[in-house]
């Protein structure tokens, strides 16, 4: 009785791996699928910035709190309370300004971290 159990219990551990192997694959595949659209998102939102393919902590403080940069955050699942803490995050190299390629991969990364 006790073999047909672990026999019945490790078939169901296994399928659970390989369910959530397949999950993590499609939330990968999802956000490369989108990584186009969150670039033209993201171009938007430079450009309302003032940006020209880059932005500063300055730039980015000054629309911080308006209904455009917060939608864009929240459409990523981001909740960004303290604007220097989430630049000095997505500024990788500590040059002081983010390039929109940086930005983007910074905002997916932190994106994936907070799940």
């Amino acid at each position: 009785f006790f073999a047909v159990l672990n026999v019945v219990t490790g078939v169901f551990c296994q399928s659970a791996i390989e369910n959530a192997q397949n999950d993590h694959a499609a939330v990968v595949q999802n956000i490369l699928d989108n990584k186009e659209s969150h670039l033209k998102k993201i171009t938007m939102l430079f450009s309302q910035l003032g940006a020209d393919g880059i932005i500063t902590y300055d730039m980015l403080q000054e629309q911080f709190s308006t209904p455009a940069v917060r939608e864009y955050f929240e459409s990523l699942g981001l909740d960004i309370s303290d604007a220097w803490s989430f630049f000095k995050l997505l500024d990788m190299d500590g040059g002081g300004a983010v390039e929109i390629e940086e930005f983007l991969m910074g905002c997916l990364r932190l994106r994936g971290n907070a799940r």
